[in-house]
């Protein structure tokens, strides 16, 4: 028995450079950040289709960058491996990705091919990866630390005097298990963001960004700073605000806690992508690859009999910021798009244009795809809000 999908046109990814190269030409403009979102993670389905349209892109679209749902400090370490060759591909898996993604095949495959294609490339036209996530999970955020004192590290070489000295940041910091401690998520009073030395360090961070972005002229006109240092100095300034937004937010017993916190990490996330973008603009585009809860243009939701959540998500910042030039693909799997499943090969995957769907899922499916809280299913009212729709198909059951 042969599922029967009901969508309109639709290209067989059998052939993904042509299905590719005519989705892209479908869309009004061509983007410089194009999203690939995965409903749910864990599936291995997911990742290994992201390496094969990643591929594609790379070959025939002008792609240079790709950037993924894990901590962007730890995707550094990463991309001196695929960039330079530093380290070894164990030890990259092992501290080159955050939420436990280092274990996945398709991440290290995806690293292997990228590290091959720079070795046959001239640097200039090197493949190049990033995570764009901060050094945040839902409920959960790092110390600023290793933000902070990057940024005041980096200062403190170039410049004799700035607003606050490096022991000061230490003291305030204090010890980072006080950061991370995880009784804070469900108990504000367990948060140190409205501590004093929390405070403080928001005052000094600031401080430290303002200096920053007065000195940027002078920066990139003095010899021996690279474009990379400064760009990496500026993400150190915008996480280390960042994160000390989100501690004072764990730290507040305002019914609107959980969506600003969920609000708060997706717009870190949208920083660092349009900063990864400008980055990237003179080489090509990026592909993003992440949770499509991430990703999608309209407002995300979290419904479950403990917690109720609504904030805008990255997407939503890119497409008010990128406009077209920001478009975003869904992708889907089973009978019950979105639901976890197993792929089995060779069942033919197809690339369909957002404007030529019709309904994919009957209201009875889109309840039942809605109770898997780690699922983002594609529902009737989410297919305007994407460009197209990467469709996963397993056969029925017998």
């Amino acid at each position: 028995m042969t599922n029967r999908i009901p969508l309109q046109i639709g290209w067989d990814m059998t052939e993904p450079d042509a299905a590719l190269s005519a989705f892209l030409a479908s869309l009004p403009a061509r983007p410089q950040l194009l999203g690939l979102g995965e409903p749910t993670h864990g599936v291995e389905a997911f990742p290994v289709w992201r390496n094969r349209v990643f591929e594609s892109l790379v070959k025939t679209q002008g792609f240079c960058s790709i950037a993924i749902e894990s901590d962007v400090f730890a995707g550094m370490r990463a991309s001196a491996y695929v960039t330079s060759g530093q380290g070894t591909l164990d030890q990259v898996m092992e501290g080159g990705f955050s939420h436990g993604f280092g274990q996945i095949k398709a991440n290290r495959d995806l690293l292997a091919w990228m590290r091959g294609i720079n070795a046959e490339r001239p640097e200039a036209r090197g493949v190049r990866f990033y995570g764009f996530d901060p050094p945040i999970e839902n409920l959960w955020a790092a110390s600023p630390r290793h933000a902070l004192l990057g940024l005041h590290a980096f200062l403190a070489r170039h410049f004799a005097h700035l607003p606050v000295d490096r022991g000061t940041l230490e003291q305030r910091c204090g010890d980072d298990a006080r950061w991370t401690n995880p009784a804070a998520a469900m108990n504000p009073s367990q948060s140190v963001g409205a501590t004093q030395d929390a405070r403080q360090l928001r005052v000094l961070t600031d401080d430290l960004l303002a200096f920053l972005d007065t000195q940027l002229p002078g920066l990139a006109a003095q010899d021996g700073i690279c474009p990379d240092q400064v760009w990496q100095a500026q993400l150190s300034a915008r996480t280390a605000l960042g994160l000390l937004r989100y501690h004072a937010v764990l730290a507040s017993s305002s019914p609107q806690r959980i969506s600003q916190l969920l609000g708060l990490r997706d717009a870190m996330m949208a920083e660092n992508l349009t900063a990864i973008a400008e980055q990237e603009r003179p080489r090509g585009p990026t592909l993003v690859f992440a949770h499509s809860s991430h990703l999608q243009r309209g407002a995300s939701q979290i419904r479950m009999d403990s917690m109720n959540a609504d904030w805008w998500p990255a997407g939503a910042h890119l497409a008010a910021h990128w406009g077209q030039q920001y478009a975003f693909i869904g992708m889907a799997s089973g009978t019950n798009l979105g639901l976890p499943a197993p792929y089995p090969e060779p069942v033919t995957p197809h690339l369909y244009a957002a404007p030529a769907l019709t309904p994919l899922l009957s209201a009875g499916q889109q309840r039942k795809a809605e109770k898997n809280a780690a699922s983002s299913p594609l529902s009737l009212e989410r297919l305007p809000q994407s460009d197209g729709v990467l469709f996963l198909p397993v056969p029925a059951q017998e």
